[in-house]
């Protein structure tokens, strides 16, 4: 059976129309170093969750 693949965006939500084809299919390159630049903060709060949870097991073992 043929399953239809979604295209999924990787940072979040992207801004109100980015999937509406109109002015502008994608993002400026402004907008589109501000959703890199979010994306990064995420990912450097998801690091230091994980580094906390690695101390926190090294502590319990």
């Amino acid at each position: 059976m043929w399953h239809r693949r979604t295209w999924r965006f990787p940072f979040g939500f992207p801004p109100f129309g980015f999937y509406f084809r109109g002015f502008r299919p994608f993002p400026s390159p402004e907008e589109y170093l501000s959703m890199l630049e979010d994306y990064k903060k995420d990912l450097e709060e998801e690091l230091k969750e994980v580094e906390k949870e690695i101390e926190e097991v090294r502590k319990g073992s």
